[in-house]
Order: C-alpha cells, then sequence, then structure tokens
C-alpha cells in the first residue's frame, strides 16, 4: 500500500500546476498544526511540498512555512529526479536536517548509497530524526566536516538553534532577513574528512550527484576532491555561492568556480527570474556580475558537470 501511495505521490508532483494546489492544502493544514502545538507548547511534524516530513520543534516556529515551502531547492531537486537512477551514489555534503539526503535516497533506492555529512553533533541528531521519520535506510550519516585537510578542524556554531544551516568554518557574522547580524557563539571539535580519502577508503568509483553547502568553504571541499574531479568521477556537483560566508571565508566566488572548471567541469547558474539554469559562466565575468547586484548580501545556486547537457 505504502508503494502505491508514493509512486501516486510522486506522479502528483510532477505536474506544477496540481502540485500548487497540493501545496496550499499542505500550508493550510500546516498553520493549524502550527496554532494547536503552539498552546501546547509541543514538537509538530509537517510534510513539505516534496512529500519529505519534518519534525518541527518549538524553536522553529518561527521559519518553519520556510521548511515547508522551499523555492530555492525545486531546480535541484529536478534535476536530482531527472539524472539519479537506482543503484547510484550521492553525496550530501552539509547535509543539516536531511532533506536533499531523503530526496536522493527515493532516487536511487535500496540498491543506491546516499551519503549524509553533517559535523555539528546537534544538527546530526535532528538530520537522524528526519531520516527516521521518513523511513529512509538508504542513508549513511557520517558526522564529519568535509574539507581540504583530514584530521580534527573547529567548527563555529550559532547559539540560535534557527541559525543551525549556518554553522561552519568561518567566525564571520551572517544578516538575517531584517538586517540583524548574528555571529557563532561558540565552537566544537569535530572529525575532518576529504573527499578523496573517504571515497577510496569506501570503495566508491562514482558519484552520481554531490550536494555542497558548508557555507563559504565549498572551494575547500573541492580542493579535497582533486582526484575525483580530474578523473571525472563525480557526475554532477550542486553548490550555492552566498556573499556573508564566502567573505568570511577569504575567497572570492571565481576561486570557487575555478575549482571545478581547472578540472574541465562547466558551472552553471540557476536564474531564478526564468527558473532556467543558464551558462557556462566564465568565472571572472560571474564574479562581476554577483558583485554587481543590486540585492546584497547576494545568493545563487549553481551547478557544474563535464557535459553541462545533463544540466538543461
Amino acid at each position: 500500500m505504502n508503494q502505491w501511495t508514493d509512486q501516486a505521490k510522486a506522479k502528483l508532483r510532477s505536474y506544477p500546476a496540481l502540485r500548487g494546489k497540493v501545496v496550499q492544502a499542505k500550508d493550510a493544514v500546516f498553520q493549524v498544526k502550527l496554532a494547536a502545538a503552539a498552546a501546547r507548547n509541543a514538537p509538530i511534524v509537517v510534510e513539505d511540498e516534496f512529500g519529505i516530513k519534518l519534525l518541527v520543534p518549538p524553536f522553529m516556529r518561527g521559519s518553519a512555512r520556510s521548511l515547508v515551502q522551499r523555492h530555492s531547492d525545486r531546480a535541484a531537486f529536478k534535476l536530482m529526479a531527472t539524472l539519479l537512477r537506482p543503484g547510484d551514489v550521492v553525496y550530501d555534503v552539509g547535509a543539516n536536517i536531511g532533506l536533499y539526503s531523503v530526496h536522493a535516497a527515493r532516487q536511487v533506492g535500496p540498491k543506491g548509497r546516499v551519503f549524509a555529512f553533517e559535523a555539528v553533533p546537534t544538527t546530526a541528531d535532528r538530520l537522524d530524526e528526519t531520516l527516521a521519520l521518513n523511513h529512509t535506510r538508504e542513508v549513511t550519516v557520517v558526522r564529519a566536516a568535509v574539507s581540504d585537510t583530514s584530521g580534527t578542524i573547529s567548527m563555529n556554531v550559532f547559539a540560535d538553534p534557527e541559525a543551525s544551516g549556518w554553522n561552519s568554518l568561518g567566525t564571520h557574522a551572517m544578516h538575517t532577513y531584517d538586517g540583524k547580524a548574528i555571529r557563532p557563539d561558540h565552537t566544537v571539535e569535530v572529525t575532518a574528512e576529504t573527499l578523496d580519502a573517504f571515497s577510496e577508503r569506501e570503495g566508491i568509483d562514482s558519484i552520481a550527484f554531490c550536494k555542497v553547502d558548508v557555507e563559504g568553504f565549498e572551494r575547500h571541499v573541492f580542493s579535497g576532491a582533486a582526484s575525483l574531479l580530474s578523473e571525472g568521477r563525480i557526475g554532477v556537483l550542486t553548490f550555492e555561492i552566498s556573499e556573508d560566508p564566502l567573505v568570511g571565508e577569504g575567497g572570492v566566488a571565481s576561486e570557487v568556480f575555478e575549482a571545478l572548471t581547472r578540472h574541465d567541469y562547466k558551472v552553471m547558474r540557476h536564474d531564478e527570474a526564468t527558473d532556467t539554469v543558464v551558462g557556462p559562466i566564465d568565472p571572472r565575468e560571474e564574479e562581476k556580475r554577483l558583485n554587481d547586484e543590486s540585492l546584497r548580501p547576494y545568493v545563487a545556486n549553481y551547478f557544474a558537470a563535464r557535459d553541462p547537457r545533463v544540466l538543461r
């Protein structure tokens, strides 16, 4: 019965107009649940527009709607559904609470493997909750940071649990939607991995899809995957360029792009206005375009592959 239900949900989500109605209905149910939970100060379970169940604790009520309606993830989730095949391997680097991991696991099936890298212990605990809620058994949680060296590294953590997505190797300030600047207030020592060393140890020859969300330290991840990238063993990568974290890391956007283009990967930008993938971009020209943005701090999402035709 669950298999038929899952298939019906997947079919429904493939039609944008119908999916919009479903999202509206889920939002209405979500608001009722939220009001009821607020009255008793209890966590609630909601289901997002992709059919992923999430545990929303009391401290996340203020931003809970953004978990249900996730416009910024739609392009990547659509691409994953198109590209991934049963048996594929996926890396979710900076997995946070596991939304990409659950979606990837549904595409690769029981014969596939998904590795979710999450270094901060409290966030990794929430990742485990998401996997359990969605009965996701194809995901292996790796409680480690991913960087350009292996060993031990200091992770900077925000006191506010709602800012857990900004935990990183940097000490820079991040700006909330109302313009308030906040900084991490403590550190935790965590294990660090490189994707090259991890893949060799696990006997992984190729990765179909690799999502990287490490708050400005993307080029460190790519440097630690130099062998995988030089041999073209990662099919598609997706990552974000965000101004505040990038400034905190001390780098510039072109350095992130060039960490991929030097290995013959073509980088494409997701254009939110047209919901299309444009490019390949030139690293220097794209950096200039970002710096000329009127809306600051800027944020943009990118895909990379050796053959950009798979991204269109």
